[in-house]
């Protein structure tokens, strides 16, 4: 999607293993990463109502145990953090695997 970089791809496929977010929750959070925040451009983008994007938005909220899309982002950066850190302490990770 995007201006994402490729090698968030396999961090936000274990984020979203680790919260088990819908294939339609990961789209709504890659938009976010890739700064489309509000409603409305992540409605057009996916083809689906403002109304649905705030129900997705909502559900991620409610896994990630966040109160809102700063949260949840903000939860992505703690997550990409330890990803990253297990990786560079010689800890071999694999894409399904997800840090805990």
């Amino acid at each position: 999607m995007g201006n994402m970089k490729p090698d968030v791809k396999v961090p936000i496929a274990a984020f979203s293993k680790k919260y088990n977010l819908s294939p339609r929750e990961q789209d709504v959070l890659r938009l976010m990463i890739d700064r489309v925040v509000n409603a409305e451009d992540i409605s057009q983008k996916l083809g689906i109502s403002q109304n649905t994007v705030r129900i997705h938005v909502k559900n991620i909220n409610n896994k990630v145990g966040a109160r809102s899309k700063t949260e949840i982002l903000s939860a992505f950066i703690d997550f990409l953090e330890s990803y990253y850190e297990r990786i560079l302490s010689g800890g071999a990770l694999e894409p399904h695997q997800v840090p805990t």
